[in-house]
């Protein structure tokens, strides 16, 4: 799957030296962004430019450890230059092949005096970007370490907006007045440019989030979820900064985040299969005569995989017997003819309920319906021509590995017994370093089982999918099933504003719920080719059913590839987004608007020049959420006006006229 990047490395180890100034420099290999860092007056620090023009100003340097500070003074002790010209192959996702080219120098600077311990600031120069990582040699006096904190400071040299999931700050604060992030920021960096801050290979380490530094104005740091260590040698996650000329580049630039994590771990990736999902849930009760239906109607649309969401084997925890009392003294009297409600809350992974399921202790009024014969089901979508796999939801709290009472593996290995094609763990705890370490055994652990993972609330991705390329997606933000929660006129804006805020730091399971009524359909379907990740699709079969309220936009769930050749992205930030990416000679054109309508024009110029294209348009209906379809013969040289609804958005398929 993986083609190792070629590596070729120069050694340029400078002598031990104690000096008060000194300093290398790194450039990208188009030579554009450039990276210098050295020690002035015993303090490390580091600047960042881009096309000659500043983007950080100089800024310090180094971390802080829970024994000792660990501040210096500094002076540099050599420094170590390597270089990377090479590609590799995804599985799934924007880019079949995987551009994975930088510059490095890895500047080793130690204590001026007193047992002179030392640690490497490694500094990366992409051509997307720039990646910063810490590291500390096994040395004398410093056999194991205990990371406190990060002291890299990102100095905007002024006060500038800022974008970010975090309270749905989009283009309305600035650094000064941000909130502390929980994933990545995104900077306007001035003359069109931005940058976005995020954390990668985070698998032995802990999580970031960014805020601003009190005492330093425009200046962010990115601050530990907990405190990380190890024994020496170890190092810390990356600290990335994706840069895009214009905010559309940096979804195309983002693929540095995988670039820093190792290379892909599974020596057989053939069974994962890059796909969409269709879940249950707004579709069918979890009944096998049912979901056997819900199968047949995901083979017939091209649909891989079928997810069956929470309740399927019980109540998403172990009940104690305390929750048991209560539930039944407050129960409503929908439950007195219900008894096997107690035989349904034992948080039992290794067996389906059976009969009514109650949601939580307290709440009452949640409850699902279950009669499941999981292996059953998992044949009969094997038996499909397309085949469905079937992914079942764990609840991660009930995992031994995080506190529950079911190992990992035994838990895996059965459902590897059933056929089951994939898991959907939720409400796994992240963040802290030994919580980012069992999530990446959980992801290792599902690999050796063949099955797919796809992991749900609160972690953020980080890259691993590059190792374990069968983790296809994460959810790390709010799904659409919370939007009820945030203003109206912010629904739509935070869907076109992901792809440059939390699309950015990996995939994302938004779980569009098909339908919604305060969205046009095409905006609905939008959403699959614009957010990064495996496809999810909430509701569905009944509107585009015979007789559903759904129309021809469905061929472009139908069609919609899962791994890509190409990706190009337009925008107009905060107004509309369009994502187009090609597979073969096909291109797979999706686009939403905002809040507000939109009336724009999409030059086709990144089609093949001289080619001749048929465009399959599935446009909004003005005053309606219905779509209208069309055709158009196109070329490089058409431009498609883009007529968007409030709330709105376009589909387009446009494949080479056949004989070219």
């Amino acid at each position: 799957m993986t083609n190792m990047p070629r590596w070729v490395v120069a050694l340029l180890v400078a002598a031990a030296v104690a000096m008060a100034r000194g300093g290398e420099t790194v450039k990208s290999p188009d030579g554009k962004i450039e990276v210098s860092v050295g020690v002035e007056g015993g303090r490390a620090s580091w600047g960042v430019t881009f096309c000659g023009e500043k983007i950080l100003a100089r800024g310090a340097l180094g971390v802080e450890l829970a024994a000792d500070d660990f501040r210096g003074p500094f002076a540099l002790a050599g420094a170590e230059r390597a270089s990377s010209n090479g590609t590799w192959r995804a599985v799934w996702g924007n880019r079949s092949e995987v551009p994975d080219n930088f510059n490095q120098v890895a500047v080793r600077i130690a204590e001026a005096s007193g047992s002179r311990r030392s640690f490497v600031a490694v500094l990366r120069a992409y051509n997307e970007g720039v990646a910063l990582r810490y590291e500390f040699p096994k040395q004398a006096g410093l056999d194991r370490v205990v990371v406190k904190k990060r002291l890299t400071e990102f100095c905007f040299g002024g006060d500038r907006r800022i974008y970010q999931c975090r309270n749905y700050e989009y283009g309305t604060k600035t650094i000064a007045t941000m909130s502390k992030s929980e994933g990545n920021v995104t900077v306007d960096a001035g003359g069109g440019r931005f940058v976005s801050l995020t954390d990668a290979e985070r698998s032995d380490f802990s999580q970031l989030s960014w805020e601003r530094k009190k005492d330093a104005a425009g200046t962010i740091v990115g601050t530990l979820h907990s405190a990380a260590e190890g024994a020496t040698p170890f190092h810390t996650s990356w600290e990335v900064m994706i840069v895009g000329e214009t905010a559309a580049r940096l979804y195309e630039n983002r693929l540095i985040v995988e670039n820093v994590n190792p290379p892909c771990a599974i020596a057989d990736t053939s069974w994962i299969r890059a796909g969409k999902a269709i879940c249950q849930v707004r579709n069918t009760r979890m009944v096998t005569d049912e979901l056997k239906k819900l199968c047949d109607f995901a083979s017939a649309h091209k649909i891989e995989y079928l997810e069956i969401d929470h309740s399927w084997c019980g109540a998403e925890t172990k009940w104690t017997a305390e929750e048991i009392a209560f539930f039944e003294k407050n129960k409503s009297k929908f439950w007195d003819d219900k008894p096997e409600w107690r035989n349904n809350v034992g948080g039992n992974l290794l067996a389906a309920a059976k009969g009514w399921v109650p949601f939580r202790p307290k709440a009452d009024s949640g409850g699902n319906f279950v009669d499941l014969d999981v292996p059953a089901l998992c044949a009969y979508g094997r038996g499909l021509n397309p085949p469905v796999g079937i992914c079942l939801y764990v609840r991660g709290g009930t995992l031994k590995e995080f506190g529950g009472g079911h190992a990992i593996e035994d838990v895996f290995a059965q459902y590897e017994k059933w056929g089951v094609a994939g898991v959907k763990p939720g409400f796994v705890p992240p963040a802290s370093q030994v919580n980012e370490r069992t999530i990446t055994y959980m992801v290792k652990k599902a690999a050796e089982h063949k099955l797919i993972a796809v992991i749900h609330d609160a972690y953020y991705p980080s890259g691993l999918s590059r190792t374990f390329p069968n983790l296809m997606n994460i959810e790390g933000v709010a799904g659409e099933e919370a939007e009820h929660s945030i203003a109206p006129e912010m629904k739509s804006l935070h869907d076109i504003m992901l792809p440059f805020t939390r699309c950015l730091m990996g995939p994302v399971d938004y779980t569009p719920e098909m339908f919604n009524k305060r969205k046009t359909h095409c905006h609905q379907v939008a959403m699959l080719g614009v957010f990064h990740g495996r496809v999810s699709i909430r509701g569905g079969m009944r509107q585009w059913s015979p007789g559903g309220e759904g129309g021809g936009e469905v061929e472009f769930v139908e069609k919609l590839p899962g791994l890509f050749d190409e990706m190009k992205v337009f925008t107009d930030l905060g107004k509309y987004v369009t994502v187009a990416r090609r597979k073969g000679t096909s291109w797979y054109v999706a686009s939403m608007s905002g809040p507000n309508a939109v009336t724009a024009s999409l030059p086709l110029s990144f089609l093949k020049p001289g080619v001749e294209y048929d465009a399959s348009i599935h446009a909004d209906v003005p005053g309606k959420p219905n779509s209208v379809h069309s055709t158009q013969r196109v070329s490089s040289t058409t431009a498609i006006p883009l007529a968007m609804e409030p709330n709105g958005g376009h589909l387009m398929i446009i494949e080479m006229r056949s004989g070219r």
